[in-house]
């Protein structure tokens, strides 16, 4: 379902403790890992929502962070605002709890601020994984929610009770029938919001730059760096047209990554690359550009995700025209092979040129779609092969016989030659600068793949 369609379905929020399940249900419920889950506790921070569909009814699926009494720092705060938030939003609440365990004086605090807001409340009681376990749901009556119900989100148990008492509480209007969702799926495949991976990393400004975007506390922020833990998708409209947005965590060498749940947040990381149509890579404008930096930029090319420069806290530089040509020489040095990718300064303090973003991303989201027809890219190789003959190496002379693009999203071109050792990667540079002068593929990383054309038998 399109974002524009995702604004108008009922949202349903999953809080409780830490560590009692919260992020395996909601992986359950939803029919995806999507959510980090780790026995380590405060995995979850920003609220992670995603669509979710059950008996034809259709909302809007939110993880929360763990609810705590006292929080001890700038982090742990936001992360309560995070979740208050969300049940400030939400129709309807689960509220999970660890059956396993003895209700706590917390779980009794945050029954009490639930019932307050006067919203129907779903008692989940988890990791109730067999019968004598199931036998615990009943010491629940007494929070006064109802009847409690025994789930066992790691094992699917119970969840479609649990459900179904959710569905209970949501409009008739959300109903979606069939012919609605097949109307609603040929919409989508004509036009899919342009997905857009917002990476870099730590403490660069990337959930920085989706709070200023969406004029909300969307995403934790914090100076401390590994603040975001997930990949999290947000839908945006912009100009009559959709996005997603992918806040995600700080990419560091695999040197700096200390424990399982930052090699898991960089996985995750990684994979925005793979997924994205546009990646914004964003670069400290004060630091310029690190070695960490480069390799951020290289797994993006590595990938042939098309990608835009933004260099972020634009702000705090003072001689801003001199900067940013010490910016732009420093690249041309350090990565010279990048020319094609368009650069942009922005600042997530006063939004200076923030929106201009969305005009990159269109004409650099367009390009990555672009296909040459063969016959046309035939011709451009032959004008290629008169401006400048391959080289030949000890008599022997490269030939190009034909070539034809063969894929978008990675942009890819593969070369017929006669052998592939005779082409040197000065030359294969030389045809890719031809390539992007004929047609563009402004942002987008190009891929020429040699082959030797098999010699026929007699």
């Amino acid at each position: 379902m399109s974002p524009s369609k995702r604004r108008k379905i009922p949202t349903v929020a999953i809080v409780g403790r830490p560590n009692v399940g919260k992020s395996t249900l909601f992986n359950r419920i939803i029919g995806k890992q999507r959510a980090i889950v780790h026995d380590q506790e405060g995995i979850t921070r920003d609220r992670f929502m995603n669509e979710a569909r059950w008996d034809d009814r259709v909302f809007m699926l939110v993880d929360t962070g763990g609810i705590i009494e006292d929080p001890v720092d700038d982090i742990t705060r936001k992360m309560q605002e995070q979740v208050q938030h969300a049940i400030g939003e939400s129709r309807v609440v689960i509220f999970v709890l660890d059956g396993q365990q003895e209700l706590t004086r917390m779980d009794r605090l945050v029954c009490e601020s639930l019932q307050r807001t006067k919203k129907p409340i779903v008692l989940a009681v988890n990791k109730l994984d067999n019968h004598n376990l199931a036998m615990n749901q009943y010491e629940y009556y007494e929070l006064g929610l109802g009847d409690p119900v025994a789930i066992s989100a790691s094992h699917n148990l119970g969840i479609e009770e649990l459900m179904d008492k959710v569905v209970d509480h949501l409009p008739s209007s959300v109903h979606v029938s069939d012919e609605e969702i097949q109307e609603e799926t040929e919409s989508e495949t004509k036009k899919e919001p342009i997905k857009v991976a917002i990476i870099g990393r730590p403490n660069v400004g990337k959930s920085s730059f989706i709070n200023a975007i969406l004029n909300e506390e969307r995403a934790i922020v914090s100076e401390i760096p590994g603040t975001t833990r997930d990949a999290i998708d947000v839908d945006f409209h912009w100009k009559g047209k959709d996005y997603i947005l992918i806040d995600t965590a700080g990419m560091r060498k695999k040197a700096g990554i200390k424990d399982a749940v930052e090699h898991y947040s960089v996985a995750r990381s990684l994979r925005a690359v793979r997924r994205a149509d546009v990646c914004l890579i964003m670069v400290e404008a004060t630091e310029g550009l690190t070695e960490q930096d480069k390799r951020v930029i290289g797994y993006t090319l590595e990938q042939g995700t098309a990608f835009i420069l933004v260099w972020t806290k634009w702000d705090l530089v003072e001689n801003k025209e001199k900067r940013f040509k010490a910016l732009a020489d420093d690249l041309d040095l350090k990565m010279g092979q990048i020319q094609y990718a368009p650069q942009l300064t922005i600042s997530n303090v006063t939004r200076k040129r923030l929106f201009n973003v969305f005009e990159y991303i269109d004409r650099v989201a367009f390009e990555a779609q672009k296909r040459i027809p063969t016959a046309e890219f035939n011709r451009l190789i032959e004008q290629i092969k008169a401006k400048h003959n391959p080289p030949s190496q000890k008599g022997r002379h490269a030939k190009i016989l034909y070539g034809a693009q063969t894929s978008v999203k990675p942009t890819e071109f593969v070369l017929f030659v006669n052998q592939t050792r005779l082409f040197h990667f000065s030359y294969m540079r030389f045809i890719e600068n031809q390539i992007r002068e004929a047609y563009g593929f402004e942002g987008v990383p190009i891929r020429i793949e040699l082959r030797e054309e098999k010699k026929k038998r007699e």
